[in-house]
């Protein structure tokens, strides 16, 4: 296995100098970078490396080497030993599509000798959990699962994925890796902190979070942000929600809001809807 990674930070003449990704007979090609990066590399990238899988999105900050930049594009060239690959795309019609979304991209993946599968989503219009849902209720149990969705730097405005068909605002995307020679490790770490109060969950449908205490799931965050309140639902990403089961045990599982929609006042209910019965218990994070 042979690994290149390089970084670009200057705009458009610096882009098209691939020379050191072309030095290695590369199979997979992954892009993370800020959204306008799509106008000048994609294109010569597409041209340059046709023969590669080609997987990325855009992002809110890209991790290179041991450190995070910003305003820049990472990219990695990977050629495999002995490891095969298979790209599968699809397009969620709505949120509501995303549990169906993940079964057809499963279902574009031979099973035979699929040992882990990297999927690439838009960061919007998309239940992420929903997508992984389906994706594996259609996989294998031993396939490894890993990936993300994809960021606009905070904006929330749109958010755009890479594949071999170009680049799309409203695309999932994924990459099938074969072969038993394959060896796959992963692991997780963060430096939140919990501060304030355990909430309950009292009203929820899906991964919409209505209420928190009997209490519209806002005004407990106004609270709590005070004037990050205003950011809202940028500043969101500051400060995630730490979900705890039933007992308040921690399971390391961390969510973010994404967006939010404000009702004529902050204190009317909500339309009608069905509640999903929820023990859930959520507490703020801060980093630390």
């Amino acid at each position: 296995m042979h690994v290149i990674q390089t970084v670009f930070r200057d705009a458009a003449p610096q882009v098209r100098d691939f020379s050191l990704l072309q030095s290695c007979s590369l199979q997979l090609l992954l892009v993370f970078g800020v959204g306008t990066w799509s106008k000048w590399l994609i294109q010569p990238m597409a041209d340059g490396f046709s023969q590669a899988v080609r997987l990325g999105c855009s992002t809110a900050g890209e991790v290179f080497n041991l450190g995070v930049t910003g305003g820049s594009c990472a990219v990695i060239v990977i050629h495999f030993n002995a490891t095969d690959l298979h790209q599968a795309a699809t397009t969620p019609s709505s949120m509501k599509d995303s549990f169906a979304a993940g079964m057809r991209l499963g279902m574009q993946l031979p099973a035979p000798g699929l040992r882990a599968v990297m999927v690439l989503g838009q960061g919007l219009n998309i239940n992420g959990s929903a997508l992984i849902a389906g994706l594996s209720q259609v996989l294998p149990p031993s396939v490894l699962i890993f990936g993300g969705l994809a960021g606009d730097d905070a904006a929330f405005m749109e958010t755009w994925v890479l594949d071999n068909s170009g680049v799309h605002n409203n695309h999932v995307a994924c990459v099938g890796l074969y072969g038993e020679a394959l060896a796959l490790a992963h692991g997780t770490r963060g430096d939140w902190q919990p501060f304030g109060l355990t909430h309950k969950v009292t009203r929820r449908m899906n991964n919409v979070l209505f209420k928190l205490d009997g209490k519209p799931t806002l005004d407990v965050c106004r609270r709590y942000l005070g004037e990050h309140a205003a950011n809202l639902p940028a500043s969101g990403l500051l400060f995630p929600f730490d979900m705890l089961a039933s007992d308040q045990s921690e399971d390391g599982l961390i969510r973010t809001g994404y967006g939010l929609q404000v009702a004529q006042s902050d204190h009317d209910d909500y339309p009608p809807h069905r509640a999903t019965p929820s023990r859930l218990k959520v507490k703020h994070l801060h980093h630390a």
